[in-house]
């Protein structure tokens, strides 16, 4: 088909506009990416959110226009892919071959600059006690996507409530590039309300900001309002919104 080339993964990296492939793509766990104007089909970071599955993790990327033709030519070279990860606007062009059943609709955001001082950011401290932040995550996000001791943690952040018991934490993974992605950010049910949450996602953005690339990232689901305003409020903004989604939870995978 006009217009489609494959590219290795560094000079794809390293051509990009787009700030989630300069910013998140790891370049040494990339495998197959095809292009075609300004989309994107990749198999890339296979293990960024647990063991490589032995097949594809496919990240669809880029407007309609180009990349829906993109992705019927892309169904017949990629291997039978385990995830798929596809821009909002084109999963109705998703081949039949690749329909998955959406586990997750998230955006992606981004922000350069460090954010206003929220109240209560002065008693964030780091935690450094994978018991109590396992415990908090066990009874608060149970499907958290980094936990202690997880590849890619870099530190722990939250904020003790009276008594010791961790009312809110979160943390960074640090991506190749230096960029900080805020992860797990997570606040106990009988402390919810009071803007931990907040404080502690402020003070990860300034130690994610720290890194080389002076970017810090989030994935957040769309339908999570009072997330999406918080960190809106903290100076995020929205380039992709994606549905993700593994063909082994689908009908026949």
């Amino acid at each position: 088909m006009d217009g489609i080339a494959e590219l290795d993964a560094a000079a794809w990296v390293a051509t990009s506009a787009d700030p989630f492939v300069r910013h998140q793509v790891h370049v040494h766990r990339s495998h197959r990416v095809l292009v075609r104007g300004r989309a994107a089909v990749a198999d890339a970071n296979r293990d960024r959110t647990g063991p490589d599955p032995g097949r594809p993790t496919l990240w669809c990327l880029g407007p309609p226009g180009d990349l829906d033709p993109l992705l019927a030519h892309a169904v017949d070279v990629f291997d039978r892919p385990d995830r798929i990860s596809i821009e909002a606007t084109s999963y109705d062009a998703l081949p039949s071959p690749w329909r998955v059943e959406v586990r997750g609709h998230w955006h992606w955001m981004l922000t350069r600059a460090a954010p206003p001082p929220q109240p209560g950011e002065d008693v964030v401290g780091v935690i450094d006690d994978p018991d109590a932040v396992t415990t908090l995550l066990d009874a608060a996000n149970p499907a958290a996507f980094l936990r202690p001791g997880d590849p890619g943690e870099e530190t722990w952040l939250g904020v003790r409530a009276a008594g010791g018991v961790l009312a809110c934490a979160g943390t960074l993974y640090r991506d190749p590039d230096g960029t900080g992605h805020l992860r797990s950010v997570t606040t106990h049910p009988d402390h919810r309300g009071l803007g931990l949450a907040t404080a502690v996602s402020a003070a990860l953005t300034r130690v994610a900001l720290g890194g080389a690339s002076g970017a810090a990232t989030l994935g957040v689901y769309v339908d999570n309002a009072p997330a999406l305003t918080v960190y809106e409020r903290l100076g995020y903004r929205t380039h992709h919104t994606f549905r993700s989604g593994s063909l082994h939870d689908s009908a026949g995978g």
